[in-house]
């Protein structure tokens, strides 16, 4: 009969062999025949038994986890060894010898009318999926018995650390992917690589909203730029998009969850990887690796560093967003605070309040004010003077502006205008804008009792305030944009404000109307405003309660 073994396929010094008896139990518990210790395998894995009365010998799987490999293919039940079969069980590879052969075709002549259960050729060819967060467990060294597998897991970890590198100093996200692709390209021998983003925003499912933003072909490979057009199985992209599970196939045209996608067939996957990116629980994209030529290139290991080395892209792309964004928010920042108060740059910044951009019409209470006799205090006061005083007289009507809620729209030489309603409208606009005038008026008071205790000129202020229905948005040249408001309101508040006498707050009848419990106001005469058909009777504001 038949003398079998197994051989250790393995570099370096000498060989692992196992001499086949009827029985020979595969796992990771000492209690087996062959001990593997690898987190691949399970406790009880596969059984090698000879059929009776013949030289056939017959791998079974015990249901283990992650699967037992002839020649690269799972093996679903039983399957009948043959000379030179490689046998995978976790990441050791084993060849199987039967030195006898011409007993070993004499008992398979005699065994081809009672044929042993074996695995139908078409089947599944890998079936590995494992958890993003899980990281690869590499053995102790002195559970290693093959130096081969020393140096891949070394390699594999020196992948990791130099990657860890390279995405640390990554400035943008293109040069994050750059580098990401370059590298896994070193280490596998894949001839496409693509990552594709979510759009967050879109609605459905996730796989119908992807869309690639890198993309490399290995150099020399002889491929074309229609390869470049990388589709990936929506199935598997279902798959590790719901699950955030990785997933390999060692022969993705055999590979059952793909069934039988056209796009595998057409472009000729046979090995494949694919990764969720994942920064702590939310999904950044997918990352895909495959080869065009050879099936079984990849194993469990591989997957697991692709994996690990996933969730570094990821945390760095995470980085790079959240750097973007704080970009983003302090140019915002910025631009919003040069026209609102703190506390609505704040809201507007944290998404509690939402400016809507383009024109609409809005009920918006518009304020003037500017100083009364500025051409000749122009020509009084030295340049450098009359810049400092316009400086802390804006410095200080801005921040009672900002202190009642109120947009400053801008400066128009000596005249400021502010808005309440616009962009953000609430229920005491009013009641806001004709606060802010009383105390600007009183602010300007303080400011000249600061100027006459230095000998210094003072100034005064006319404040008109109108509310009425205008047309609010962004206007302005592709180069420079700004928000504002017009409309026969604006033009009251202005006409109101010149009017006005130093120390008044002038306000329109409608601005009145919605104050008249709160307010005391003496109605002056009916006036005519230049601009304006009908005349108007305005009101002069004495306190506010």
């Amino acid at each position: 009969m038949a003398a079998c073994k197994l051989v250790r396929i393995s570099s370096g010094a000498g060989q692992q062999e196992i001499i086949l008896s009827d029985v020979t139990t595969i796992g990771r518990q000492p209690t087996n025949t062959l001990q593997i210790v690898d987190r691949l395998v399970s406790k009880e894995h596969a059984v090698i038994s000879r059929r009776a009365g013949t030289s056939i010998f017959l791998l079974t799987d015990l249901e283990s986890r992650n699967g037992s490999f002839c020649n690269d293919r799972m093996v679903e039940s039983s399957i009948a060894l043959r000379h030179n079969d490689e046998v995978r069980i976790g990441s050791t590879s084993w060849r199987f010898v039967q030195e006898d052969l011409d007993t070993v075709r004499t008992a398979g002549a005699d065994a081809h009318h009672e044929p042993a259960p074996v695995e139908e050729p078409v089947s599944a060819s890998i079936h590995a999926t494992m958890q993003i967060d899980l990281a690869s467990d590499f053995q102790r060294v002195d559970f290693i018995l093959d130096d081969r597998m020393l140096r891949a897991d070394y390699e594999k970890l020196r992948l990791a650390y130099v990657l860890s590198q390279d995405l640390n100093s990554a400035p943008d996200i293109d040069t994050v992917l750059e580098r990401l692709l370059k590298r896994i390209f070193e280490w596998l021998p894949i001839d496409r690589g693509v990552v594709l983003f979510v759009d967050t925003k879109a609605g459905g499912d996730p796989a119908d909203h992807l869309s690639q933003v890198a993309i490399q072909l290995r150099p020399g490979a002889g491929l074309t730029a229609e390869d470049k057009d990388i589709k990936v199985p929506r199935s598997i992209l279902r798959h590790v998009i719901s699950k955030r599970e990785a997933v390999l196939s060692t022969d993705a045209r055999l590979d059952a969850r793909f069934g039988n996608a056209a796009s595998v067939v057409l472009q000729g996957i046979r090995s494949s990887m694919t990764v969720p990116l994942l920064s702590t629980d939310r999904l950044l994209g997918v990352l895909h690796v495959d080869s065009l030529i050879s099936s079984g290139l990849f194993a469990e290991k591989d997957l697991s560093v692709l994996a690990s080395v996933s969730r570094q892209a990821s945390i760095s792309i995470d980085n790079v967003l959240l750097q973007r964004r704080v970009l983003e928010e302090a140019a915002l920042r910025s631009s919003l605070s040069r026209m609102l108060s703190p506390n609505l740059v704040d809201r507007i910044v944290s998404g509690d309040l939402v400016i809507e951009k383009g024109g609409a019409q809005k009920r918006v209470t518009v304020m003037f004010a500017d100083i009364r006799g500025f051409t000749s205090l122009t020509e009084r006061l030295a340049p450098v003077e009359m810049v400092n005083l316009m400086n802390e007289y804006f410095e200080r009507v801005s921040n009672v502006i900002f202190a009642h809620d109120g947009t400053l729209d801008k400066y128009i030489g000596d005249a400021v205008m502010a808005l309440w309603g616009a962009p953000l409208g609430t229920d005491d606009d009013e009641v806001q804008a004709v606060r802010a005038g009383m105390e600007m008026q009183e602010a300007i008071n303080q400011f000249n009792r600061e100027l006459t205790a230095e000998g210094q000129e003072t100034i005064g202020i006319g404040i008109g305030i109108a509310t009425a229905t205008v047309i609010a948005g962004y206007v302005g040249s592709s180069q420079t944009m700004s928000y504002t408001v017009f409309g026969r309101g604006v033009n009251l508040a202005s006409r109101l404000c010149s009017q006005a006498k130093s120390g008044d707050v002038m306000i329109s009848p409608t601005t009145y109307e919605a104050l008249v419990d709160v307010i005391d106001a003496e109605q002056l005469d009916e006036i005519r405003l230049k601009g304006m058909a009908d005349p108007v009777r305005p009101y002069r504001v004495r306190s506010i309660r």
